[in-house]
């Protein structure tokens, strides 16, 4: 048993608690309180002074590709996003850096920006056994591909995923297909099909995720059924005539489809009309925002505001190292905090922990710091006025000093 004692401890599902402490007992929160009174609650317990921080919930990586970290600043944006997008194939093709290696760097890259948990997407699905076993909180995607009416090999493909990952109390599975324009109608209906097979046995739960509205190209796309990305398909083989195309955008397209009441967590969502925002907002699908990925494609002003506004529940990712700086959620919420400062930072703070773990099924678990629920925590130094602490550490430069997963440190600076 051990305590962390901080200036400020931010539960997220109460208010902050000044001169707070959390009492952590193997993977669990046992306590949360004022320090004295938790002190007198358990008395004799092991301290950790961490009274120059702020305590808050394991921040949230809802989207990313750490497969692909070791192409950090090598794969500039030109103002073509096909184009970006087959460079970046390119490079990951070419790479001979081994695979354990790239996530080895990428979970300690995590440990260190405070982040607990990540929403992991891998092509053919190589990363869980690597992921597996470093101590990270992990949803792995399988991702699949196949704009095609004939199924049999993702359909055998998707069921060995099912069969052969090994899930525990650190690692869920999850199944992505690519986006609506690589994978059709029918492989979202199969994914969500299988996803909810499983889940209806009540074993471990399999989540859903894809990328959506992403890009103009993919409402052209779906709404004319030509462009670019089906010019990229054909150059690629991957084009075997039998796409239907929807006329509709992308969002009305994916809300269309019989997804067996499945939730799905929807990558990005740049581009989204009113009556969509409604529409969705009636489901219960999550989006994940990636700001600093957003502004690198140099998207337009994302609705998230909007979407929140109208129920929809909005967390946040970094996407890939190619289109990133850092895998730091902490970063991301600065950024927005930056370009938005008018909005609420206690919002902002749910986006990247609670949110998140709504998002990804885990609110049982962790999102919030409260007696029952595993200790995934980060430990972020104030500086100067104290009066509005989030504010404080959005607008500061400083680093989380402690990290924890499931009650286990996973990173501390002790100097």
């Amino acid at each position: 048993m051990i305590l962390l004692h901080g200036r400020i401890v931010v539960p997220i599902d109460a208010p902050e608690i000044n001169d707070g402490a959390v009492v952590v007992d193997g993977p669990l929160i046992v306590g949360c309180g004022p320090h004295q009174q938790i002190r007198k609650q358990f008395p004799g317990v092991d301290e950790i002074n961490l009274t120059d921080c702020l305590l808050l919930p394991g921040l949230i990586n809802a989207h990313t590709h750490l497969e692909l970290s070791h192409l950090k600043g090598l794969v500039s944006y030109q103002g073509n996003f096909v184009d970006w997008v087959t460079r970046l194939i390119a490079a990951r093709l070419e790479t001979t850096k081994p695979l354990d290696n790239i996530l080895n760097s990428a979970c300690a890259e995590l440990f260190r920006a405070g982040v607990t948990t990540v929403a992991d997407i891998c092509y053919e699905h190589r990363a869980w056994p690597y992921l597996k076993g470093l101590g990270l909180r992990k949803i792995c995607f399988a991702e699949v591909f196949g704009l095609t009416d004939k199924l049999e090999a993702q359909t055998e493909y998707l069921r060995r995923t099912l069969a052969e990952t090994e899930t525990d109390d650190l690692l869920r599975l999850g199944l992505s297909p690519h986006a609506p324009y690589s994978a059709g109608g029918e492989l979202y209906q199969l994914a969500a099909r299988l996803a909810g097979s499983n889940n209806a046995t009540g074993g471990s739960r399999v989540a859903l995720t894809t990328h959506l509205a992403e890009t103009p190209e993919e409402i052209e796309f779906l709404t004319t059924g030509g462009g670019v990305w089906r010019e990229f398909l054909q150059r690629i083989n991957r084009w075997d005539g039998s796409f239907k195309c929807p006329k509709q955008r992308p969002v009305e397209y994916f809300l269309s489809l019989e997804l067996q009441e499945q939730s799905f967590l929807l990558a990005h969502v740049n581009y989204i009309n009113d009556a969509e925002i409604i529409a969705l907002g009636r489901r219960r699908h999550s989006v994940v925002f990636c700001p600093r990925s957003h502004n690198f494609f140099g998207h337009p002003a994302h609705r998230f505001g909007d979407m929140l506004a109208a129920g929809i529940n909005v967390c946040l990712g970094t996407d890939s190292l190619a289109s990133n700086n850092t895998l730091s959620i902490l970063d991301e919420m600065r950024f927005v905090h930056q370009q938005y400062p008018n909005f609420s930072t206690d919002i902002l703070i749910k986006m990247g922990t609670i949110n998140g773990a709504v998002a990804l099924g885990w609110e049982d678990k962790i999102g919030s710091i409260t007696s029952g629920k595993e200790a995934d925590l980060v430990a972020i130094p104030l500086t100067g006025n104290h009066d509005n602490a989030l504010a404080n550490i959005l607008k500061s430069k400083t680093q989380p000093k402690l990290t924890m997963v499931a009650g286990k440190i996973v990173h501390q600076i002790t100097t």
